[in-house]
């Protein structure tokens, strides 16, 4: 089988690509920029990295002639989102098995998040254009909380406004597993895949995890939406991302993130990685 990728040097589609390289399955990745790809992958036997115009229906249908399935992981929102469009579009005049694309969980059009309203809107594109379609939809990602590492470092305190609300942090390596499984496995094909860690914490609850791997106190003080925004882009935060990081919050708050699924064991036959052991990989991140 082969199955080509759209976002394969991003966290995701990375792994997603040398999983299927492991599972000897042929790869055909769809970049905008070959030499990072290869850069990136080498050159394995059954990977194909074919530098186009992501933006071109033309080319990417070109890309994807030749593939049997098709993953998409990129963003939701601004060039991203048009580029996921793109590949929908493309893939409609394409003759494939299946479009698996990485999506968030309780992706709605009522939901407070961005992200979810926009992964939403991509859906409802997929369906119109009546393509073979599957989603992957995981909760917020565990490495969000490297996010928080440099105030930690220096003050022992992450800011925020979600206070309260709880989310099952999924580790995105048990996301690329599940993504790999689907891929090369056409009886899990055509469903929506709610995909969470194994239990729900508040932010506050995360850095008392935090606190027991380093051995000192680190805390969450929550802050005003207005502060947060200014803080993200003193930091370099592109003000669409900074907006996006605050709607998270407001899911976090509204409880729409309250809820753990099975779907990571049922899909790779082990059980989800957790925060805690995330921590400790990641432990020398935390510390001046």
């Amino acid at each position: 089988m082969t199955t080509a990728v759209i976002g394969a040097t991003g966290g995701i589609g990375r792994l997603v690509v040398e999983g299927l390289l492991a599972a000897e399955q042929q790869v055909i990745t769809l970049v905008r920029d070959g030499g990072k790809a290869e850069d990136l992958f080498g050159s394995p036997p059954g990977l194909d990295v074919r530098e186009i115009a992501l933006g071109r229906p033309a080319e990417v249908a070109a890309g994807l002639a030749e593939a049997d399935t098709v993953f998409v992981a990129m963003g939701s929102i601004g060039e991203e989102g048009v580029l996921q469009r793109v590949a929908i579009q493309a893939a409609a005049t394409a003759s494939i098995d299946q479009f698996v694309r990485l999506s968030v969980l309780n992706t709605s059009p009522n939901s407070l998040g961005i992200n979810q309203r926009a992964h939403w809107s991509i859906d409802s594109a997929a369906q119109a254009a009546g393509i073979p379609y599957t989603t992957i939809r995981p909760a917020i990602f565990s490495t969000a909380l490297l996010v928080g590492a440099p105030e930690l470092r220096t003050s022992q305190t992450w800011t925020g406004i979600a206070g309260t609300g709880r989310v099952a942090l999924i580790d995105h390596r048990d996301v690329a597993d599940v993504a790999v499984r689907v891929l090369t496995d056409p009886t899990t094909w055509g469903r929506h895949y709610d995909l969470t860690g194994p239990v729900q914490l508040s932010w506050p609850e995360a850095m008392e995890l935090l606190s027991a791997e380093l051995g000192e106190t680190m805390t969450f003080q929550t802050i005003s939406e207005l502060r947060l925004v200014r803080g993200l882009i003193d930091a370099g935060v592109v003000p669409g991302q900074a907006e996006l990081a605050v709607a998270r919050e407001w899911a976090i708050l509204a409880g729409e993130n309250e809820r753990t699924t099975t779907g990571v064991r049922d899909l790779t036959g082990h059980e989800p990685r957790t925060v805690a052991d995330f921590l400790s990989e990641n432990r020398e991140v935390f510390v001046q």
